[in-house]
């Protein structure tokens, strides 16, 4: 299964970046992440490329995966990145919430992008499209995505 996060430019701001997540293809979800910040480890969207999926057994979020480039400074754990490279991130999953400033380099899923009270643009139903996507992923692996601005 191959996973495409497109964002959307237009939708995007100083406060969040948001797009749409396909699935072979096929529209399936938007997505909401924080703001591109120089790819900074806890404050930053993923940058744009190609990631293998890899399964995680997440503390606080469950059955999730994480993302995995070197090439990009991405890896799926800390104890995959280079011993003292500050630079490097890890643990950057796809999970459930709804505004961007509750992410912490991660992608979260939901139904609709809408302005939710009292934080502003967000996504909706996050917890249940999370489980959506968590059925049509099955066992994790095998799992490819691509993230892309257009």
């Amino acid at each position: 299964m191959h996973i495409e996060l497109i964002r959307d430019k237009t939708r995007s701001t100083t406060a969040g970046t948001f797009g749409r997540l396909l699935i072979d293809g096929a529209p399936f979800c938007v997505t909401c992440e924080q703001p591109w910040n120089d790819n900074r480890p806890g404050h930053s969207c993923l940058p744009p490329g190609d990631y293998q999926l890899r399964p995680y057994p997440s503390p606080a979020h469950g059955a999730t995966v994480v993302f995995h480039n070197p090439a990009l400074d991405i890896y799926a754990t800390p104890d995959l990145a280079p011993p003292g490279d500050a630079k490097s991130r890890s643990l950057c999953e796809i999970h459930s919430a709804n505004w961007p400033f509750q992410l912490k380099g991660c992608v979260a899923v939901g139904e609709e992008l809408t302005d939710i009270a009292p934080n502003g643009p967000g996504v909706t139903h996050s917890v249940e499209t999370l489980h959506r996507l968590m059925a049509e992923w099955g066992d994790r692996r095998g799992l490819t995505a691509t993230i892309r601005e257009e």
